[in-house]
């Protein structure tokens, strides 16, 4: 519907864009995330007088300082040789079990679905006749009794719903 005093009809549309990436080509879809990091990075660069500004104010200089002309980086560097180290140890742990596994089941079936229970199935295992069985299911509420030992005692049909508490 139109709002009043709108120079525009009011559209239909869920959306005027057609997005499908899955009809793209491979060459399309990495020339439009190129394209996409470019703008994004050139976004960035748009903050950095405002982060330039905000690193006067709180003295970040001080860790350019330490980090850049005192040497401190090597240190930093290091670090993150050690930890990319880790990772790729533990990268290639995982990429050998991925291997072991795909190589120990490959040509095995695939997980079979459970069987359908059938209402015979739950009778038999209630120890009740099918019929009875088929009209519990129908019900909307049920009020079951149990005896010591864990099964059915007594079923028996409510219409109206228990008050709470």
């Amino acid at each position: 519907m139109d709002k009043p005093g709108s120079r525009y009809p009011a559209l239909n549309l869920k959306s005027p864009i057609i997005y499908r990436p899955d009809l793209q080509s491979n060459r399309q879809r990495t020339v439009y995330g190129a394209i996409t990091v470019a703008f994004w990075a050139f976004w960035v660069y748009l903050w950095v007088p405002l982060l330039a500004l905000l690193a006067w104010i709180v003295g970040i200089q001080q860790a350019y300082k330490y980090m850049v002309t005192l040497g401190g980086y090597q240190h930093t560097r290091a670090v993150l040789e050690d930890y990319s180290i880790v990772v790729a140890c533990l990268g290639g742990t995982l990429l050998i079990w991925a291997a072991y596994n795909i190589f120990r089941f490959r040509g095995a079936g695939k997980r079979a679905a459970r069987p359908l229970v059938t209402d015979a199935d739950i009778a038999r295992d209630l120890s009740r006749d099918v019929a009875q069985v088929d009209a519990w299911q129908r019900e909307r509420l049920l009020v079951v009794a149990y005896d010591d030992d864990g099964r059915i005692a007594h079923v028996e049909r409510q219409t109206v719903l228990p008050a709470a508490g």
